[in-house]
């Protein structure tokens, strides 16, 4: 073969495929260019974070709950899994910077189908499935995480999904749910965003359901 090493084809079945590419990912572009000492570690946090998508993370309790020895070696390893495009971070909007730095991260995945296939999770939450296709619509449409794509919280500490900006202005506000159904989640999401609307001095806000 010239001296070429021999590739071999990953399979075609999505169910084994995409577990595998991520696998790949993780185990080359992350635990080899890093040198990393105790790959056993990486691997868990990004299986944890896989079953745990479009969920608030603290980089304490993500330490606490992984038995990590700091929480300097955590932010490395969810950097290095951010930078190999497997995991996005998204900040809390906030007009302060440093309110932002220190409120929890959401993590959202790059695809639902590695999330299905990949993570622990004992069922399928559908309702963070569906917040995570929704932001990696936003990111292909152009939106940037931590520049005009946030999430936020309000006064009263109800969550609002996204928040999309525009130069120095609030652009629009989206919630993401999956069944609305049931009428006490529909006033839930709604209070939310009308709460959100007042404080941002936003009047375009969406809910998005399946």
């Amino acid at each position: 073969n010239g001296g070429f090493p021999e590739v071999t084809a990953l399979p075609n079945d999505p169910k084994v495929y995409l577990p595998t590419l991520f696998d790949s990912i993780v185990l080359t572009d992350v635990v080899k260019r890093y040198n990393i000492n105790l790959p056993v570690n990486l691997i868990n946090l990004s299986a944890y974070l896989l079953a745990n998508t479009a969920t608030n993370q603290s980089y304490t309790k993500l330490k606490n709950a992984l038995d990590f020895k700091s929480v300097f070696t955590l932010q490395k390893y969810v950097s290095y899994l951010t930078e190999a495009y497997l995991f996005y971070e998204l900040l809390r909007f906030s007009p302060k910077l440093k309110e932002q730095f220190k409120a929890p991260r959401k993590i959202y995945a790059i695809d639902n189908g590695i999330v299905t296939t990949r993570s622990f999770a004992t069922s399928p939450n559908l309702g963070k499935l569906c917040e995570n296709l929704v932001f990696l619509e936003l990111v292909r449409r152009g939106y940037k995480p931590n520049q005009n794509l946030f999430y936020y919280q309000t006064k009263n500490g109800k969550e609002v999904d996204f928040v999309l900006r525009k130069d120095y202005k609030i652009e629009k506000l989206i919630q993401v749910c999956y069944d609305l159904s049931d009428l006490q989640t529909k006033k839930r999401e709604e209070s939310a965003l009308l709460e959100a609307e007042r404080e941002l001095n936003c009047h375009n806000s969406q809910l998005i359901t399946y």
